[in-house]
């Protein structure tokens, strides 16, 4: 039972999960900050910030539904943290199951359709703005992403992470075989936590905030922490994937390489916010259909065909 409640309290689950996700939020800063020629905020602002998110006056518009409101960030957060649970660290998970990949990709579709929701119930016009582009925006990058991630599990026969991290000790860590993959995979992560060039659904200079513009307080705070580990589940879930030939290695060397490829995807996704500007929601969608689905597509037969 003990053991239990440190998996799940501790880790890999809730106090490493958040430790984790502030840490990202303030890398994430720290980078585009460089890249943009800044200081950067100092390593405590992202847990500075949300303690002063919680302490400040939770409102929502006349004609808000508050229950609602109240329950879908709750909601997120809890999906994003059940699913860091099925996530394997450095090879390492009390979970597993045959199965797992497929939970966690559901999980991680929780937060986006609560996105969606918490603009239609925030009344205000910007928020149904952007719930309606995140809507738009999730079946843009939402195939491509799923496609690029099945190609692991088909290439290793196996829809259980581990059965890939087993794989990949065997053939190769599987970007070598599905460099395609592996970008169709962070273009989709980049779209799934909305982020430059795809923060269409929060776009601050056309719809201010999207669905998060009438939240405040606590409620934007639960928000804020659901999205920063819905970023650390993605990265790990991409490493474990496409990068995962660490699995058998010494513990503490799989421990520091995995973490520094936790790094080198960090700084690719701040790189891709500090390079590219934003893209029209009509551009996005061009961009899914034609090209990045047809991509991921022929990156799937290439892969049955390699199994073949």
């Amino acid at each position: 039972m003990f053991e239990a409640l440190f998996y799940l309290l501790i880790f890999p689950g809730g106090f490493f999960l958040v430790l984790v996700g502030l840490g990202f939020e303030w890398l994430d800063r720290k980078l585009l900050a460089l890249f943009q020629r800044r200081v950067g905020p100092p390593w405590y602002q992202p847990l500075a910030d949300l303690i002063k998110l919680f302490s400040k006056e939770d409102l929502l518009p006349k004609g808000g539904n508050e229950l609602v409101a109240t329950l879908l960030p709750l909601l997120s957060l809890c999906a994003v943290l059940v699913a860091g649970l099925y996530v394997p660290i450095a090879g390492f998970t009390p979970y597993s199951f045959e199965g797992d990949l497929i939970v966690i990709l559901f999980l991680m579709s929780v937060p986006t359709l609560a996105y969606y929701l918490a603009g239609i119930i925030s009344i205000g016009i910007y928020s149904i703005l952007g719930g309606g582009r995140s809507l738009l925006q999730y079946f843009s990058y939402e195939v491509p992403f799923l496609i690029a991630l099945s190609g692991p599990a088909v290439l290793a026969r196996s829809w259980s992470i581990e059965g890939i991290l087993t794989a990949q000790f065997t053939l190769g860590s599987f970007v070598l075989f599905q460099p395609l993959g592996f970008i169709l995979a962070l273009v989709g992560l980049i779209g799934k936590l909305k982020r430059d060039p795809l923060d269409i659904p929060s776009a601050k200079s056309e719809v201010v905030g999207g669905s998060l513009t009438e939240f405040s307080g606590g409620k934007l705070g639960f928000w804020h922490l659901a999205m920063n580990i819905q970023a650390v589940v993605g990265i790990f879930l991409i490493i474990n994937l496409f990068l995962g030939w660490t699995k058998l290695a010494n513990p503490f060397v799989a421990i520091l390489v995995f973490f520094l490829e936790f790094l080198v995807i960090v700084g690719m996704l701040s790189s891709a916010s500090a390079i590219f500007a934003r893209l029209r929601i009509d551009q996005l969608a061009g961009l899914g259909w034609r090209i990045l689905v047809p991509l991921s597509l022929a990156q799937i037969l290439f892969v049955i065909l390699m199994g073949v």
